[in-house]
């Protein structure tokens, strides 16, 4: 009997600008069949599972997060983005796609993603 082997686990918040960096990146270099997703829009029924899951591997539960190898985490999209790039030979600042996405539709998102949080702390929700 032959053992399944592990799959890397990225964990997707869907409206997280920094999770869309990631996929940004996977798509351009062809990675993304390499990992099992597990994503969530905030407050769907697989938020707080996917939450569960991760409570005892992090310290602070952040997204992306990647298990790249059974308990071993990353938290980073820049450490998860450099990893891809490096399996895939490449330098992220060559790809039209991505250089693309991280100009346009990343920088937009986390500008509203930091005021959404600004605005909550302002109201003491954060």
């Amino acid at each position: 009997m032959t053992a399944t082997p592990f799959r890397p686990v990225l964990y997707l918040m869907r409206s997280c600008p920094f999770c869309l960096k990631v996929a940004a990146l996977l798509s351009e270099v062809g990675a993304f069949d390499t990992v099992d997703l597990r994503a969530f829009w905030p407050g769907d029924e697989h938020e707080a599972p996917i939450r569960a899951a991760l409570a005892p591997h992090l310290e602070k539960i952040t997204f992306p997060a990647l298990e790249v190898e059974p308990g071993r985490f990353i938290a980073d999209s820049d450490a998860i983005v450099a990893l891809y790039a490096q399996k895939a030979g490449v330098d992220p600042a060559n790809l039209p796609f991505y250089q693309y996405v991280m100009a346009g539709p990343f920088r937009r998102i986390r500008e509203a993603h930091v005021e959404t949080l600004e605005l909550k702390k302002r109201l003491g929700e954060a």
